[in-house]
């Protein structure tokens, strides 16, 4: 079975310089990636060195300058009315698994918009898209996206912050390897037991017996010498 792997960029902020090095990680390992740019996302995919190969969205937010190398590139450009149901991270998502991926990583720097933040996190965990392994970037932080009955084991470091934050409703979760371990636990999709648990081993597995969970990976900082 071929696996490939979608990178997608948001608008927003600028991407932490972690996104940069996941982005260059994932395209030096698989010759499958396909880079596709949500609106003014474009922008944050060529400033890593990397032309997209899928533009896709409203085009309200991307600048003039930046439409203009879209179409002089070899990019597909999708066109979305402004008046849509649904968000330009949205269509992305949509559009990668369309074009095949099973594995999806979305690189997003955040900004002044929470709605935006919270509509695109949420939206990551619709079944629509559970075909596919999500992960991603906000900020400096790492996200995963798990399923019940697909477990995800993130590499870690002693002394980093995991937080589970149930989608959509309660979830029965079991997670290893941290401070607070949960076996079998419900967590309540209208409260914060999940949140800040502290990893103390290099590596995390949590599994889901029901529901969708957003797992927020924030590293240790790094202590000076």
């Amino acid at each position: 079975m071929t696996h490939r792997h979608a990178i997608i960029f948001t608008g927003g902020d600028a991407p932490h310089e972690r996104a940069h090095r996941t982005v260059s990680a994932i395209t030096t390992a698989s010759s499958d990636t396909i880079i596709i740019a949500a609106d003014s996302g474009w922008e944050h995919a060529v400033a890593t060195g990397r032309t997209p190969d899928i533009l896709v969205g409203d085009m309200d937010s991307i600048s003039e300058t930046h439409l203009a190398q879209a179409r002089a590139s070899h990019a597909d450009i999708i066109v979305h009315d402004a008046d849509k149901d649904e968000t330009d991270t949205e269509i992305a998502l949509a559009t990668a698994i369309e074009r095949g991926a099973t594995h999806i990583t979305v690189i997003a720097g955040g900004g002044d918009r929470p709605d935006h933040v919270f509509a695109m996190l949420h939206s990551l965990a619709a079944e629509r898209y559970s075909s596919a392994t999500i992960d991603g970037h906000l900020g400096a932080s790492r996200f995963h996206v798990c399923h019940a009955h697909h477990p995800v084991d993130i590499h870690t470091q002693p002394g980093d912050t995991v937080s589970l934050l149930p989608v959509g409703g309660d979830v029965v979760v079991s997670a290893d390897n941290l401070k607070w371990p949960l076996v079998h636990e419900t967590l309540r999709g209208r409260a914060s037991r999940g949140v800040s648990n502290v990893v103390v081993e290099p590596h995390c597995e949590i599994a889901l017996e029901r529901g969708a969970l957003l797992v927020v990976h924030v590293p240790a900082p790094v202590e000076a010498d």
